[in-house]
């Protein structure tokens, strides 16, 4: 028993490594797309509608260290999208509508690594230094009796060097492209969001479509 034992390990060990050997990961350029949604979580803060869409791309360059794991650098670009808050003031013979918003962009390079699996399953790992940029938007609308509409904007510019990180599950249709189901997250800083300076962390979940040279 012992002996089959050991046989059906030697056997899943040798496929093992024989599917990696076979894995589609090279040396090489990469370049990718990536998008999905994006929450926000802003410390002290009453934003109402925290959710939107994020994109962005990334290039780099990958080398097998020790098959089947590979290690990069690379840089890209990501719009985090925004997120959203409204209000009103009543006063005698006016009100003030506002709307709030904040969004975030971002300049990334960072490292990442890759680890073929059987089958053609892959799972990635990314880290990095994002430099973003912020804007605190406030739109003032009032409107008086008699029908008279006063507007006023109200725009702070936030910039900021934080981190990112990542996670990833993916496939690889072969030794040029592959997808991926992705978990980033991007940790912020904002000078001057209504005053002072505020954390500001977004996830997002998405998925990814990754062309290799």
């Amino acid at each position: 028993m012992q002996k089959v034992l050991l046989s059906v390990a030697a056997a899943a060990a040798i496929s093992f490594v024989s599917l990696s050997a076979s894995a589609a990961t090279h040396d090489g350029a990469f370049i990718g797309v990536n998008g999905g949604g994006s929450q926000f979580d802003i410390s002290h803060s009453n934003f109402s509608d925290k959710n939107d869409t994020a994109y962005g791309a990334v290039t780099g360059y990958r080398w097998v260290v020790d098959r089947p794991f590979a290690i990069g650098v690379e840089v890209g670009y990501v719009d985090l999208g925004k997120m959203t808050a409204v209000s009103s003031i009543d006063g005698p013979g006016y009100v003030d509508n506002f709307t709030y918003k904040f969004k975030s962009k971002a300049v990334l390079l960072g490292a990442n690594g890759k680890w073929d699996l059987p089958h053609g399953f892959t799972i990635t790992a990314r880290a990095g230094i994002a430099h973003s940029r912020s804007n605190y938007t406030i739109d003032s609308h009032a409107e008086f009796m008699g029908g008279t509409d006063d507007s006023r904007v109200y725009d702070v510019q936030s910039t900021d060097n934080a981190i990112y990180a990542g996670l990833g599950f993916g496939y690889d249709f072969n030794e040029h492209v592959g997808i991926t189901a992705t978990y980033d997250h991007y940790a912020l800083k904002a000078e001057d969001v209504t005053g002072d300076k505020r954390t500001v962390n977004v996830g997002v979940f998405g998925g990814s479509l990754e062309y290799r040279f």
